[in-house]
């Protein structure tokens, strides 16, 4: 998936004067912003988050600006989370229209491509709202006591006299008392939890689950034919050919197989103070997992103890399966997140370039124009 987008970059020097010390601008140019789609779109800004439509370079000053990624409960993996964003730029031609057709430069008189460069200052790349939708798994264990020793009210709901016999014909209770015997039993299960948003407090930008770096920049030494003015450079993409445009890296996101130690840590912390109240209740309301998704792990479990305690609560209400299961199960942890675990991230990552231009001795004073391409492609 590949998106582009190309500004309209312009230098004007003085035409009062051919020694005159000249000046750097580009026009308002209109930035069209296209979503890719999904959840993932990319943006090139200004640095208020304003759609990108002017950057004056002043007499070969610098200006910034940003590229912005930003995914809204988007789910990235190893092989398709990926993504570079790249700047290309043209030679700077003279103007000698008032529009941008190929009529409109002289193609003989240019300032390289080469004047121009990108750079970075101490914060080259950051984020802002990060979050993250997790399904995390809850790891329980606890004591099935022996149906002789169960308190007074689960033997009531279970259908069990006072001293633990089984009242009536139940095959299911029966089985589970007999597996038990006079000890009892301990049990362990794990249980998706319920969905839990997170806020990371993870500030080092390479841990994260998309790891951001790639701000790079460096000098456009090749200029770039392949669209806008430079493409109208006929001549000049003849004369270099065989030679390969210069393409600055701006940010690139890398996603892992597996979740950074130093991420998932500050994830289950911030899970452990989320996952609070009863296990499971009737009707899952304000409980850690929903009742029907513990009592599956239940039934289809291969331990004997597990899967006739399943069978037992197939006897039971909602709210006296949610009794038991709230007395059996009397620790509850939750387990180190994996990347299996997310089901979306939502936040802004951004790279915050500037662009630099070293004022041209030009020949001829006048107005010098091109085109900087801005290219995102996720992998």
């Amino acid at each position: 998936m590949a998106a582009k987008r190309s500004l309209a970059l312009l230098i004007v020097t003085a035409t009062f004067a051919a020694v005159a010390t000249p000046a750097l601008a580009a026009t308002s140019v209109p930035v069209t912003l296209v979503g890719l789609g999904g959840t993932r779109q990319f943006a090139v800004e200004d640095i208020t988050g304003s759609a990108l439509t002017a950057l004056n370079l002043g007499t070969g000053g610098t200006q910034p600006f940003r590229t912005h990624v930003t995914d809204s409960s988007f789910l990235p993996t190893a092989a398709g989370g990926n993504y570079d964003v790249f700047a290309t730029l043209s030679n700077l031609y003279l103007k000698t229209g008032p529009g941008n057709t190929a009529s409109d430069y002289n193609y003989n008189v240019k300032v390289p491509s080469s004047a121009v460069s990108v750079v970075y200052g101490n914060q080259p790349l950051g984020i802002a709202g990060l979050s993250v939708a997790d399904l995390p798994k809850l790891s329980l264990s606890g004591t099935m006591s022996s149906c002789s020793g169960l308190s007074s009210p689960l033997k009531s709901i279970l259908g069990l006299s006072i001293l633990g016999v089984v009242l009536g014909s139940n095959s299911a209770l029966t089985n589970l008392c007999s597996t038990l015997g006079v000890s009892g039993a301990p049990v362990t299960a794990t249980v998706d939890a319920a969905l839990q948003t997170v806020t990371s407090t993870v500030t080092d930008l390479t841990k994260l689950p998309t790891a951001l770096s790639g701000a790079t920049g460096g000098t456009f030494t090749n200029p770039s034919f392949a669209s806008g003015v430079g493409a109208f450079d006929t001549a000049g993409a003849a004369s270099a050919a065989g030679a390969v445009a210069s393409s600055l890296p701006l940010m690139k996101g890398v996603t892992g197989s597996n979740l950074n130690a130093t991420f998932a840590t500050d994830l289950l912390a911030q899970l452990t103070g989320q996952l609070t109240g009863p296990l499971t209740s009737a009707t899952g309301v304000g409980s850690l997992t929903q009742l029907s998704a513990l009592t599956s792990v239940l039934q289809s479990a291969g331990a004997p103890v597990l899967s006739q305690l399943g069978a037992v609560l197939n006897t039971l209400t909602s709210a006296d399966q949610s009794t038991l299961l709230n007395s059996v199960f009397t620790s509850i942890t939750p387990s180190l997140p994996v990347i299996g675990d997310l089901q979306g991230i939502t936040g802004s990552a951004y790279a915050f370039p500037t662009l630099k231009a070293t004022a041209p001795n030009t020949p001829v004073p006048g107005t010098y124009g091109g085109t900087m391409t801005v290219t995102f492609v996720q992998s």
